[in-house]
C-alpha cells in the first residue's frame, strides 16, 4: 500500500525591526552625533538577533513535531501492511489438536478385557508401626508457607559434649529455632485391597452372607476413584498425553497401557455427564455468556476424512459467584449448534462476527453483543498516542457498528 506523508509549508518568519527614533534635540558636536548613531545601531542589532533566535526556535520545534507525527504514521502504516501480508488470519491453536480426542483414538480396536491393568504382586513392608503424627510447628520469622500444608518435624539436637557449659554445669533447653522448607512427596502408586468378610451357617443349612462392595466408578475395571480423578486432571488440566502418563506409571513399576487409560477416560467421562448437565444449568442461570468456536482435528470419525476440521464450542459465563466454562464438541460449524447448546437461555451473548451466531442472536430474550477483540485483530493497530487511539476507536466503532447491525 502506498505511504502518504503530509507536507506542511513553513512560511518565512516575520522579524520586527524597531523604528529609528531621533531625540528631540540633537547635539551639535560631531563626536556626540557619532556616539548616538553607534548606540542606535547596537540596539537594532540586539533586537534583530533576539527576534531571529526566537523564530528559529519556534520553527525547529514545529519541524520536529511534524517529523515525529509523520514517522509515527509511516510506522503504523508499515506495521499494518506487514500484518495484512504476513500475519496470521486463522484462530487455530496449534499443539492442542490431540487434547480432546486422544482417548477416542487410543480406545478404538480395544476390548473390555483391557479395562484391567496388570498390577505387580503385593509386598508387605517389614515395619508398619513407625508412623508419626504430623505436628504443626510455630511460625518462624519469615513469611510462613501455606498453613494448610502438612508439617513434618525434623529435630536437630545438640551433641552431649556441646551441652556442657564452660563453667562445668549441664545446659538446659531454653528454646527452639524453627525454619521451614517446602518439600514434595513423589507420586505413590498403591493397591487397595477390598476385604469382604463372609459368614456362613455353622450347620451349613443356610446360604453364607458376604459383605457388599461399595459402589465403584467403573465396576469392570481395577481403577479406583482417586486414580480416575488424577487421570482426568493429568490429561485435561495439566495437558499431559496418555502416552506420557503411561511412561510415568511405568517408571513407578505399574505398566498400564495407554489403550487402557483411554478406556478409563471415556468411562469416567460418561459418569460425569450428569455433572456436565448441572454445569450447563448454572451457565444458563447467569445473564452474560461468552461463546466462541475453535478448530480441532479428529483422526478417525465416521463420515469425515482425517484431514477435515471439526469444532470445539466453548462457553463461559454463569452467575458471578459460580463461573462456568463448558467445552462441547461438534463436527459441524453450523448455526444450529449454538442454538441447541443455549436452548432456553435468556440474557446477553458476546461472540465474534461469525454468521453462525445470527440465528441464536435473533431468538427471543437474547441480546447479541459485539466482541472488540476480534475486530481489533482484523486490522486495528494500537497507538501510543492517546489522542490518535481515541480518534481511531471512535471512527472504527462507528464504521463497524453500521456494517454489523444496520
Amino acid at each position: 500500500m502506498p505511504f502518504t506523508t503530509q507536507k506542511s509549508p513553513l512560511s518565512r518568519p516575520e522579524i520586527g525591526i524597531p523604528a529609528f527614533v531621533l531625540p528631540a534635540i540633537l547635539p551639535d558636536d560631531i563626536a556626540a552625533l557619532k556616539a548616538l548613531l553607534h548606540a542606535q545601531q547596537a540596539a537594532v542589532k540586539a533586537t534583530v538577533a533576539a527576534a531571529v533566535d526566537a523564530a528559529v526556535d519556534a520553527t525547529t520545534i514545529q519541524i520536529r513535531r511534524e517529523a515525529q507525527e509523520t514517522i509515527a504514521r509511516m510506522i503504523e502504516q508499515m506495521v499494518l501492511a506487514r500484518h495484512r501480508q504476513f500475519g496470521s488470519s486463522s484462530e487455530q491453536l496449534p499443539g492442542q489438536t490431540r487434547l480432546f480426542d486422544e482417548a477416542e483414538v487410543l480406545a478404538q480396536a480395544t476390548v473390555e478385557a483391557q479395562d484391567i491393568a496388570p498390577v505387580p504382586p503385593a509386598i508387605v513392608p517389614a515395619d508398619q508401626g513407625n508412623d508419626k503424627q504430623a505436628k504443626k510447628p510455630a511460625r518462624g520469622k519469615r513469611s510462613p508457607l501455606p498453613a494448610d500444608l502438612e508439617r513434618v518435624d525434623v529435630v536437630h539436637d545438640v551433641s552431649e559434649a556441646e551441652r556442657t557449659c564452660p563453667c562445668g554445669t549441664p545446659m538446659v533447653e531454653i528454646g527452639c529455632d524453627i525454619s521451614e522448607q517446602l518439600d514434595i512427596v513423589p507420586m505413590q502408586v498403591r493397591v487397595l485391597r477390598h476385604l469382604r468378610k463372609r459368614y456362613g451357617c455353622p450347620s451349613s443349612v443356610h446360604a453364607p452372607v458376604t459383605a457388599a462392595l461399595p459402589p465403584q466408578p467403573l465396576p469392570k475395571s481395577n481403577a479406583s476413584a482417586d486414580f480416575l480423578a488424577m487421570l482426568l486432571v493429568v490429561k485435561f488440566i495439566d495437558g499431559l498425553p496418555l502416552a506420557r502418563f503411561e511412561y510415568v506409571l511405568d517408571r513407578h513399576g505399574v505398566p498400564v497401557p495407554r489403550q487402557t487409560l483411554a478406556r478409563w477416560v471415556i468411562g469416567a467421562a460418561r459418569l460425569l455427564q450428569p455433572l456436565h448437565n448441572l454445569l450447563r444449568d448454572h451457565l444458563t442461570d447467569g445473564h452474560f455468556i461468552h461463546m466462541d468456536e475453535t478448530v480441532v482435528q479428529v483422526l478417525k470419525e465416521d463420515g469425515k476424512t482425517p484431514t477435515s476440521t471439526s469444532y470445539m464450542w466453548v462457553q463461559t459465563g454463569g452467575p458471578p459467584d459460580k463461573p462456568v466454562i463448558l467445552y462441547d464438541y461438534d463436527p459441524s460449524r453450523s448455526g444450529c449448534v449454538p442454538v441447541c447448546l443455549l436452548q432456553g437461555y435468556r440474557g446477553y451473548l458476546m461472540t465474534d462476527g461469525y454468521d453462525g451466531y445470527n440465528a441464536l442472536a435473533k431468538a427471543d430474550g437474547i441480546e447479541h453483543l459485539a466482541c472488540w477483540t476480534h475486530y481489533l485483530e482484523c486490522g486495528f493497530i494500537w497507538s501510543n498516542r492517546r489522542d490518535l487511539l481515541v480518534c481511531a476507536v471512535a471512527r472504527s466503532a462507528s464504521l463497524w457498528i453500521k456494517t454489523a447491525f444496520l
